[in-house]
């Protein structure tokens, strides 16, 4: 009897909290809808923000996601300047690159994966231990419709519009690199 009593309790506090997930992911998605709905109007208006604040708030969408597949998540702020920017569009290109990592990490099941998240100045980089990019790819993944997952995963937009939004939106610039033993993708504003 306790036992039963024990499990409903557990299986209701189970589902209260992805319910709750569900919620946050909604209004995010919701948010995203409205931003892509108002990705070219001439009138939106930016932001005076910290970058930490900006990667926090990104972070709050996907943590959950990201600890759930036993990715550990290395958070380094260096930077408190305040940038003026469209904060949620780039939240839209954080989120973007930590959806890359995260399924990057786990389609190759990597050993103790990890998504490093750095601020420095007017610089973001996001990094991790999924292996890297093929050379032979790595100058191709910006381009429209270039993806290198399969069709039902990937529609060559993400990256494509993450650039678009960093260098026609924020005059910066968006590059990847290969590290030792992963990528690094880096946001620099004011360039």
């Amino acid at each position: 009897m306790l036992l039963h009593l024990y499990q409903f309790l557990y299986k209701k506090e189970f589902f209260q909290e992805r319910l709750q997930s569900i919620d946050e992911i909604s209004q995010d998605l919701s948010s995203t809808i409205d931003d892509f709905r108002d990705f070219y109007k001439p009138d939106k208006k930016k932001a005076t923000v910290k970058l930490e604040e900006v990667v926090r708030k990104s972070l709050s969408i996907m943590r959950t996601s990201i600890l759930n597949d036993n990715i550990e998540i290395i958070e380094e702020y260096n930077s408190k300047k305040e940038i003026e920017l469209y904060d949620n569009e780039l939240m839209q290109v954080i989120l973007n690159s930590l959806k890359n990592s995260q399924d990057n990490l786990k389609e190759k099941q990597i050993k103790d994966p990890y998504i490093k998240i750095t601020t420095e100045d007017r610089t973001i980089s996001i990094c991790d231990n999924g292996g890297g990019i093929p050379e032979d790819i790595i100058e191709k993944i910006f381009d429209p419709y270039f993806s290198s997952k399969d069709e039902k995963n990937g529609t060559g937009l993400g990256l494509y519009m993450s650039k678009t939004i960093v260098e026609e939106h924020h005059n910066g610039r968006l590059s990847a690199q290969n590290i030792d033993d992963g990528v690094c993708f880096t946001i620099e504003f004011g360039i």
